[in-house]
């Protein structure tokens, strides 16, 4: 395959349609239905070039879709999450299922030899190379240690696409009790330039006296980033309203993002929301149109539990590429 470079990158700012999967109105897990109906509607109205995924087993289409390195070559992998080991039902191949829109897929396909979900990349560019930006997780996912994994990656990468050095980010993980599903995608997201922009870590690291959201900082500055942070902590720290949904914060990194437009995710606090729509907007920049979602997500957000298979947002529900 032709080498991967920073130009041909297809990151979240490149992309221009959205695929939901068919399952999003429908039942699913615990899942509330009214709420994803409604969300259904949104999203469609803000991406028109939105359409349907079928065949999928669940909601989750970023999870389970192959993973769009370039314009024509998209990254497939084993999609075999220990969170829903009780609930095989649940898991879809999208190859061997089927899955499709209203017209088969036709593009190239890498199959990567691991076990990956993909919430749990964050696709960037940092160094003037591309980036996958992952949580640690992934270790214990493929039972291989940091050293031979990153000797291995930066292996395959060179041979699969001409010498590309495909750069690679591992996130701290604060463990199974406290992250369940461990997605890059609900801690940071790229926004250009070499800057991501961190979720809120840093309010919990002053709530709880924890030194955990800086330790990611640190990892992502080391790797060349300028990390920019959402914080609510200073602003809403005595508000009840806040530290009733503050472990439902996290929530806001997890936005939608089709090219120049942004849609954020809305709990059930108008402040709280202003508040994050206003820091992802000042760290986009002027180029990028950030919009509320008028769907009150909490239902959806709240309940982080792999029993469930709930507890996502925007970016979890949504496929995004570049046609």
């Amino acid at each position: 395959m032709k080498k991967i470079t920073a130009e041909n990158f297809i990151t979240d700012n490149k992309t221009n349609k959205v695929f939901l999967s068919s399952l999003i109105d429908k039942t699913s897990g615990a899942l509330d239905v009214d709420t994803r109906s409604k969300l259904k509607s949104k999203i469609k109205d803000f991406c028109p070039d939105c359409e349907l995924l079928y065949n999928t087993m669940d909601v989750w289409a970023r999870d389970y879709m192959p993973i769009q390195l370039t314009e024509d070559v998209f990254l497939s992998f084993t999609y075999k999450p220990d969170y829903l080991e009780p609930y095989p039902n649940c898991v879809t191949n999208w190859q061997l299922h089927g899955v499709h829109a209203k017209e088969n897929f036709c593009f190239n396909i890498v199959q990567m030899p691991i076990i990956l979900d993909g919430g749990n990349v964050v696709k960037a560019v940092v160094n003037g190379n591309p980036c996958f930006i992952m949580c640690e997780k992934i270790l214990k996912e493929n039972n291989v240690s940091e050293k031979a994994f990153r000797d291995w990656w930066m292996r395959w990468w060179k041979e699969q696409f001409d010498g590309t050095t495909m750069e690679l980010v591992l996130l701290p993980w604060e463990g199974k009790q406290d992250n369940p599903i461990g997605h890059a995608d609900g801690m940071v997201r790229y926004v250009g330039d070499n800057c991501v922009l961190m979720t809120n870590y840093l309010d919990f690291d002053q709530k709880y006296k924890d030194d955990f959201g800086n330790k990611m900082k640190i990892v992502l500055e080391k790797a060349g980033f300028r990390v920019e942070t959402i914080k609510f902590w200073d602003k809403l720290k005595d508000d009840p309203h806040f530290n009733d949904l503050m472990n439902e914060s996290w929530c806001y990194i997890n936005y939608l993002q089709v090219g120049s437009n942004v849609l954020v995710p809305k709990l059930s606090y108008s402040p709280l929301d202003e508040e994050a729509k206003h820091q992802i907007e000042t760290a986009l920049g002027q180029t990028v149109t950030v919009k509320l979602i008028d769907v009150d997500m909490t239902p959806i957000v709240k309940d982080l539990n792999s029993q469930q298979n709930s507890g996502g947002a925007l970016n979890c529900l949504s496929w995004t590429i570049k046609v």
